[in-house]
């Protein structure tokens, strides 16, 4: 009896040990990851502009193979910001209790940033009948991740150029919506229930 007590408690004692590791890992990732998005720095980058050089096709023959460089200078912020749109249509990889927020045939079809506003214009995958409590967590997905960004305060949704305010039945968006927009416009439609 009393050895089995004991084979239990020291059983629960290294279960609970291993866990705790495996949540502070989890943990050190995600700041660690923070951490290395603020430092990032791109070659031929200034002024938070990235100097990049994309190569064409040149020729006027099938027969040639020729590209020639044509310069392109494009926001830091902006590519960082299509990049998260980008993770959050791949979906969760660490953490196997969180759910998608997008169907994954979804495509980002533009994203832009302007006077601290993002444009998102989404393929028309992106936007599918949700509960209200749904389409919540898909708005404060949208918004809390973009606002991570220092140069992003709202973000306005737009699905196949079409603002998102014609196609939700459970939010009346006219606005560029930020963090706190979604907990008031949540307030307004529970009341006009």
């Amino acid at each position: 009896m009393k050895k089995s007590i004991k084979l239990a408690f020291c059983s629960s004692l290294i279960i609970s040990s291993v866990l705790f590791i495996s949540c502070e890992k989890k943990d050190s990732i995600s700041i660690n990851n923070k951490d290395k998005i603020k430092n990032i720095t791109l070659h031929n980058e200034k002024n938070n502009l990235v100097d990049l050089n994309l190569y064409f096709d040149s020729t006027n023959s099938t027969n040639d193979a020729e590209i020639t460089k044509e310069e392109r200078i494009i926001k830091k912020d902006e590519l960082i910001g299509e990049f998260i749109i980008g993770e959050l249509i791949k979906g969760p990889s660490v953490n196997n209790s969180l759910k998608p927020i997008f169907p994954k045939e979804t495509r980002l079809l533009s994203f832009s940033i302007k006077n601290d506003i993002a444009y998102v214009n989404l393929s028309s995958e992106a936007y599918y009948s949700m509960t209200a409590d749904k389409e919540e967590a898909y708005l404060k997905s949208i918004v809390w991740s973009l606002t991570e960004l220092s140069s992003i305060k709202k973000v306005k949704l737009f699905i196949e150029n079409k603002d998102i305010s014609s196609i939700s039945k459970n939010f009346k968006i006219s606005e560029p919506i930020g963090r706190d927009d979604i907990i008031k416009i949540n307030k307004q439609n529970n009341k006009s229930k």
